[in-house]
């Protein structure tokens, strides 16, 4: 058949840049796909062109997909434009499917018994869970262990060497000593993860030549689809694959690269024609799926980005109504401006945030009020998290004030000031039903002013009940020492402040502590699962390839979306770090068909509120000096601060910056004289700002 008759024989309009895809033939060929461009049709056109018009026989090309599912669709696809009989014949694999092949075949013919797959989330989720306790997690919580179980996966993908893993750092644990004790566990257990598949099928193709030689000759032309999202070590095997034929066939959007966390690589695309000399790089640059307005906007935004191709997104669709910026008064009334477009909702509609914690209220009321939704991704860290579990700690002690564990729990990051050990020692002489209070109050041992702290914090927890659920928390934060405490940790505050809209929506303490734990029974339990839903909760990676008539975007506030800069990261990390954020509004925003809004409020519970919506900002074509550039210039606070500044400290009173190393500060102060502070915990805990703010 020749090109022109198969064309002609396909059911589809196809412009010249996706024609050009489905004729490409032979070597090494890149194309680059913007959101909404019909890649996965051309993809599957492509492989009927090979067959039909290259001669190529179905069973040499294997076709390696993101997830099970994505194989399953392109399966499909294939059917519906030449049959089943062919479908059957081709390969469409992830490449653990993939690499679980090149496993078992090693295992067949050298006669061995391969590793067993742990593929138990609860198996592994409970061994380190173990392993963080015995490195020194005294209550890893599952956002923990999600967190060491996401850095492994990095690790492995990465490629890292032992060197670069005892280097590697995560917040909260010793990572290596998890990392190494974990795959010690699995070597003695006779198990592999999913990444270890992937380690040790690129083993297997470099030291069995054989095997290497068989698997090219059975799979003689390669096609990789979401290339962007593809892992280094993913891109290695598929190299040496494809390594003799040279048959490889790649579809891609370094834009839409968003899953860095996952070690995605998304510089295999940057540099695919110096790893395969006389590639071919082609364009589809048409997006299909949404307005003009959101196009040109979406596409001017994404070129703030410096590692990237040069390309432009366009559309021959209708110009559409503008993005909007939506406005609102505070952020506590996001969640009902929400609950209203649920209630409105008669086209496919979704509501779309970075971090799933951005659902919960919006959650709390569609369940109070039967609106019905469905929830793409679920899961329950927020209930866990250390701030949450914190303050609700402190809660339950008000109706449970002889609880001395959860007393002992929290009571450290209390303005108590007393030693675990003599704490300790007075509550082991606890009465039955004696509260905590009085226990310490009774006994000896603590200082007059220690005596003090005691019965405040008693006077404290006697008045949360009769206060409501959000003065009750401010309280514990701003009075009880609990703010303190988060300043001087570091901690990030963004579930504090979901914390806070969920207890505006539920008034008494009470009320609000058994909202929670209901709140959690129903996202275990799959709440919001009707996929025929027209209104979807979302995550935004949980919408990659997704599309809906009505988009409205949430939080995408400074520190929150972008992400806050880590304070260690050199340039090039923040400049990266920062690019992938970007990538991942643009995804936001490319998933809108019809209409894109964009929610952003005035002040934050009642009070002024500094926040800036960058992003937002760059999107509509604002003008907005703290719009986030590629060169990631000097934190404002940083020149906030600068020797000579005047400040007020929240204990220390007026002062003046005499020198400062990074971010710690000496300071010389009119009542207590020259203290040396870390600036970065004092600006995160508000306990310092400049004298005229």
């Amino acid at each position: 058949m020749t090109e022109e008759e198969f064309l002609a024989s396909l059911p589809l309009a196809l412009s010249e840049q996706q024609k050009a895809a489905v004729l490409a033939g032979a070597g090494p060929v890149l194309l680059l796909a913007v959101p909404g461009s019909g890649k996965t049709t051309v993809l599957v056109a492509r492989l009927g062109c090979l067959i039909r018009c290259r001669g190529v026989s179905p069973k040499e090309i294997l076709t390696v997909t993101y997830t099970v599912s994505a194989a399953g669709d392109m399966a499909r696809r294939f059917a519906a434009l030449f049959g089943e009989d062919l479908a059957r014949q081709l390969s469409f694999r992830t490449i653990n499917g993939l690499c679980a092949s090149i496993i078992h075949t090693y295992a067949r013919w050298k006669g061995s018994e391969p590793f067993a797959l742990a593929d138990s989330d609860a198996h592994l989720n409970a061994v380190l869970r173990d392993l963080l306790q015995r490195t020194g997690s005294d209550f890893p919580t599952e956002q923990q262990i999600k967190e060491a179980r996401t850095h492994i996966t990095y690790c492995k993908n990465m490629m890292l060497s032992e060197a670069d893993i005892h280097r590697h750092t995560v917040e909260g644990m010793d990572f290596p000593a998890v990392y190494f004790e974990y795959q010690d566990y699995l070597r003695r257990s006779r198990l592999m993860d999913f990444d270890d598949q992937m380690v040790f099928a690129l083993r297997i193709l470099r030291r069995e030549p054989e095997i290497l030689h068989y698997y090219r000759t059975r799979y003689r032309w390669l096609c990789l689809d979401e290339a962007q999202d593809t892992s280094k070590i993913q891109h290695v095997i598929l190299a040496l694959l494809a390594g003799e034929h040279r048959n490889l066939f790649m579809v891609g959007d370094e834009d839409q690269s968003i899953y860095g966390f996952r070690a995605a690589w998304p510089q295999a695309l940057l540099e695919f024609e110096q790893n395969w000399p006389g590639a071919k790089v082609l364009l589809m640059e048409t997006n299909y799926r949404s307005t003009g307005a959101i196009v040109t906007r979406a596409d001017a935004f994404i070129r703030g980005n410096r590692d990237r191709r040069d390309k432009h997104m366009r559309t021959d669709n209708r110009e559409g109504e503008p993005i909007r910026r939506v406005v609102l008064s505070d952020y506590s009334r996001q969640a009902r401006y929400l609950l209203q477009a649920a209630k409105d909702c008669r086209r496919s509609t979704a509501v779309l945030y970075r971090n799933n914690d951005s659902a919960l209220p919006l959650i709390d009321l569609l369940e109070r009020e039967g609106v019905p939704y469905a929830c793409r991704q679920r899961e329950g860290f927020f209930f866990t998290s250390p701030i949450v579990r914190d303050l609700t700690d402190v809660l339950t002690l008000t109706y449970q004030p002889d609880d001395r564990e959860r007393f002992l729990r929290v009571c450290w990051k209390l303005d108590l000031k007393i030693k675990k050990a003599l704490l300790t020692n007075l509550l082991s002489r606890q009465k039955p039903g004696q509260t905590v209070v009085d226990c310490l109050l009774s006994g000896t041992g603590l200082a007059p002013w220690q005596v003090g702290r005691v019965k405040a914090f008693g006077t404290h927890l006697s008045k949360l009940p009769q206060m409501s659920s959000f003065a009750a928390l401010r309280r514990i934060v701003k009075y009880m020492g609990y703010g303190d405490y988060l300043g001087e940790e570091r901690m990030d505050t963004g579930r504090l402040d979901v914390l806070l809209a969920l207890a505006l929506q539920n008034p008494d303490p009470a009320e609000l502590l058994r909202r929670l734990e209901e709140l959690q029974g129903i996202l275990s339990s799959g709440g919001g699962s009707d996929p025929s839903c027209p209104f979807v909760l979302s995550t935004i990676h949980a919408s990659k390839g997704l599309e809906y008539d009505r988009v409205l975007l949430i939080d995408a506030a400074e520190g929150l979306f972008p992400a806050r800069r880590q304070e260690d990261a050199s340039p090039a990390e923040a400049r990266q770090a920062l690019e992938e954020e970007r990538r991942l509004f643009y995804v936001g925003a490319t998933r809108a068909r019809e209409t894109l809004e964009l929610l952003t409020y005035q002040e934050k519970f009642g009070e002024p509120d500094r926040v800036r919506f960058p992003f937002v900002s760059e999107l509509l074509g604002e003008p907005d000096q703290s719009s986030p550039t590629a060169e990631v210039p000097a934190a404002q606070w940083e020149l906030d601060f600068a020797p000579g500044a005047a400040v007020v400290h929240r204990q220390f009173g007026p002062g003046v910056i005499e020198s400062r190393t990074g971010s710690i500060a000496v300071i010389d102060f009119e009542q207590v004289g020259i203290r040396r502070l870390d600036l970065t915990a004092c600006r995160k805990g508000r306990l310092l700002k400049r004298a005229e703010a």
